[in-house]
């Protein structure tokens, strides 16, 4: 009996792949992409626009802020295979060549610090209650 192809390949990897729909960015150059599938191991990404040059790129999760240096196994059409040989989480400092993606990713949504969080009033919800709005504690 013969196997697919699709079947074949499955079964040379050595770790599954989840589907997703994640947003990520590639660097340098901070191209948007889509991360379709993802293991442990690489991802494959979907472009738009044209794809990266260079055969050693940096993804970014762009929810996360795990950076994961890789390198490209295939192109085709509008996608790359990626192989991952190290993961960073850009929360913590990084290295040089890992700047540009780090300064970005903070500057992705406005930061909003404790005091600011305390001074401003909040909404609470009480299931047995309609919403009640407290002062800040002072």
């Amino acid at each position: 009996m013969r196997q697919s192809a699709a079947v074949a390949s499955k079964d040379r990897r050595a770790a599954e792949r989840i589907a997703t729909s994640l947003r990520g960015k590639i660097f340098p150059g901070a191209v948007d992409c889509v991360i379709t599938d993802f293991t442990k191991m690489g991802a494959r990404l979907r472009f738009e626009g044209p794809l990266p040059d260079g055969d050693t790129l940096v993804m970014v999760v762009w929810s996360s802020g795990v950076a994961f240096e890789a390198t490209v196994r295939w192109r085709r059409t509008a996608e790359i295979g990626l192989a991952f040989a190290s993961s960073r989480d850009l929360r913590r400092p990084a290295p040089p060549h890992l700047i540009e993606a780090q300064t970005l990713w903070m500057k992705r949504r406005p930061r909003v610090g404790r005091r600011a969080l305390i001074s401003s009033p909040v909404i609470l919800q009480d299931r047995n209650r309609t919403p009640r709005r407290i002062a800040s504690p002072r």
